[in-house]
């Protein structure tokens, strides 16, 4: 084979390498669309859920609770069944605002991961921090995945790690953004726990975003969580 045919047939292979590159990316950026949707009706479901919850479970519990509270006043025998109505139509409030945080829309992502750490925490012997610094024009989506990945995290510090402190921070670098959970808990050895549905959401979200994932974590030295989205 002549020196000719050899550039000839090297040109050829790597042009066919390249098409398969970009047709790998084309599938890869598909993917990747096709998860942002699929997360995207997710979310619509939960506020659908969450308009379910307050218009009809919670407005039959209001009423309920505004009955009993009358009838209170007048058979004291009714007014624990009255507290426990109250408490259930709490409950039920507080689920539909998890599943559907309008603050976060309303107000944007500092309000929101304030007023979450406040929900959470209120009944907890935890201290916490919660410093976020980034642009009000931080598109939507990316505050829903900060969001949503915090709300994770917190509930599983709160469930399983037993801590006493946690620090979370949000910061924005020009094309970046970046969030931070470190607690004081129990700790965990990666290989040696079978995740469950919240750490798989949180890597499957991640992904989803072609954010970058650490989770740092070992026996009795707490666990940091690190999320860097591209923007």
């Amino acid at each position: 084979m002549s020196d000719s045919d050899t550039d000839t047939l090297i040109a050829e292979i790597q042009r066919q390498q390249g098409v398969l590159k970009a047709r790998l990316d084309d599938e890869q950026n598909a993917l990747t669309e096709l998860a942002k949707r699929l997360w995207a009706q997710q979310e619509s479901d939960k506020a659908r859920l969450s308009r379910e919850l307050h218009d009809g479970v919670g407005q039959l519990l209001t009423g309920l609770t505004r009955r009993l509270q009358t009838m209170a006043s007048t058979d004291p025998a009714v007014s624990e069944l009255a507290d426990i109505a109250e408490l259930a139509l709490s409950d039920v409030r507080q689920l539909s605002r998890l599943m559907s945080p309008t603050i976060l829309d309303d107000l944007g992502l500092k309000p929101a991961l304030n007023w979450l750490c406040r929900n959470l925490f209120e009944h907890e012997q935890i201290n916490y921090t919660c410093e976020v610094d980034v642009n009000a024009d931080l598109p939507k989506d990316i505050s829903i995945l900060i969001f949503r990945v915090t709300q994770e995290s917190l509930v599983n510090s709160i469930k399983h790690a037993y801590s006493s402190d946690v620090k979370i921070t949000v910061r924005q670098h020009f094309n970046m953004v970046k969030l931070s959970l470190i607690d004081n808990g129990k700790g965990f050895t990666r290989d040696k726990i079978t995740p469950g549905v919240g750490l798989a959401s949180i890597e499957d979200r991640a992904k989803a975003f072609n954010a970058e994932l650490t989770i740092n974590s070992s026996p009795e030295n707490g666990t940091r969580i690190s999320l860097t989205i591209p923007l």
